[in-house]
């Protein structure tokens, strides 16, 4: 496409793919003001705001299914954001809440763009497990920001942290530890003055508040920028007053379930790909949070005895204190009691095509992996993981299993809940 001009306070919406080359003049996007002969990039299917500074001469390259509309005059929430935000001193922790769709992506690109401005360390965490941008699905991971950037996309994770799930709901607790251990790592491994935290849109209903409340209760971030529809952040707001509560951007691009469940389906087979599949002692590597081994396996003997005591046809059984792990025949999950003991019922494929997250000793993510068979006789775990995992073996201490099952093709085919049960049977144990 030519050269454009455009005159000052020109206010334009593109969707990628596209640069954006300005040949003269000012053009403001993301925080940040590009002059003469700087350049910014819109990725595919993302889009972007920009205002003209000045009278300007600017390329637009734009790539299939690319689009560039000039918006009509307050329109757009880009000089709103820009006044709201403009005397925030970025330094500190700074946490981005809203529901999904609301720009809390741009956001944060736009509150690290203003800190690298300042001249701050910056780390971005992003904490959305189900669309994360920064890492893989499933994830919060951190990235440093070293570059002025226009999505959060254009970062690549130096850490992830493995959640299971693509929701936090029911998992919630165990996030809130996660996000915080994010935040401490940056803090002290990485010594940035600046940390954004994006979260994920689950706000609407009585759990998402205490978790969202009890996450700011654990990071203690100095600002909170709350992107809100209505008055539907308020229940999670009230009693805090170093807030910010934006509006969202009205021509926002808003995502379907299934564009989202496609998003991450790519997003599974970008971090596993090449795979190659991985032969796991489980007593080198054992699992992080089902302790099938930890125990001592039942002889045929007791084994006889609980198949009579619950009336289910079990293959093998492990015994780890007073709860039993049996493997049974059929799809079966079940937990029953057989006098103190808890014994919990997994069907014997229960494994396949279950997700997993490869960590190390510190409880980061070396690589996801998609566990193929566990052979229980020889204490082997299979799982389809990246090559790249070869290089760095050594580094995986356990695997944690993971509470989405995906088929050959990386696609989601379940949610499997009965594991998240029987994690939390475990969990309680060890209180």
């Amino acid at each position: 496409m030519p050269t454009r001009v455009i005159k000052a306070g020109d206010v334009y919406r593109i969707e990628g793919p596209a640069k954006v080359i300005v040949k003269r003049g000012h053009i403001y996007a993301t925080g940040v003001i590009y002059g003469e002969g700087q350049s910014f990039t819109v990725l595919r299917a993302r889009r972007l705001v920009i205002k003209a500074i000045s009278d300007s001469e600017v390329e637009f390259i734009l790539g299939p299914g690319a689009l560039l509309e000039k918006a009509m005059p307050g329109e757009e929430v880009i000089e709103e954001w820009e006044r709201r935000i403009s005397n925030l001193n970025p330094r500190g922790a700074i946490l981005i809440i809203g529901m999904t769709d609301v720009g809390k992506s741009t956001m944060a690109a736009m509150l690290g763009n203003k800190a690298l401005l300042h001249g701050y360390k910056v780390a971005i965490i992003d904490a959305d497990v189900g669309q994360n941008d920064l890492g893989p699905p499933t994830t919060v991971s951190i990235a440093r920001l070293t570059k002025y950037i226009t999505h959060l996309r254009q970062l690549i994770a130096e850490k992830s942290i493995f959640l299971q799930s693509t929701s936090l709901e029911r998992i919630w607790p165990r996030a809130v530890e996660q996000i915080a251990k994010a935040v401490e790592y940056a803090k002290n491994k990485w010594s940035v003055d600046t940390i954004i935290i994006n979260t994920d849109g689950w706000v609407l209903d009585e759990e998402a508040v205490v978790f969202k409340r009890r996450l700011i209760e654990k990071i203690k971030p100095t600002h909170i920028v709350a992107i809100q529809v209505e008055k539907e952040l308020m229940p999670i707001l009230d009693g805090y007053t170093n807030t910010t509560i934006l509006p969202p951007p009205p021509h926002v691009r808003t995502r379907s379930r299934e564009d989202r469940k496609i998003h991450r389906e790519m997003g599974y087979g970008r971090y596993i790909f090449p795979p190659v599949e991985i032969a796991f002692s489980l007593d080198k590597t054992p699992l992080c949070n089902l302790p099938l081994f930890k125990g001592i396996e039942l002889s045929e003997d007791l084994r006889r005895m609980l198949m009579r005591a619950t009336g289910v046809s079990i293959t093998r059984a492990f015994q780890v204190g007073d709860r039993v792990y049996a493997l049974v025949h059929g799809t079966t999950w079940a937990v029953k009691r057989v006098g103190r003991f808890q014994v919990i019922c997994l069907p014997q494929e229960f494994e396949k095509g279950l997700l997993v997250g490869l960590e190390d000793r510190e409880g980061f993510l070396v690589s996801l992996g998609v566990l193929k068979k566990i052979y229980y006789d020889k204490r082997k775990a299979i799982v389809y993981t990246s090559s790249d995992v070869e290089k760095r073996i050594g580094e995986v201490k356990c695997i944690r299993l993971g509470f989405v099952r995906l088929d050959e093709n990386f696609n989601e085919i379940e949610r499997v809940t009965n594991l998240l049960k029987a994690e939390e049977i475990h969990n309680i144990s060890q209180i």
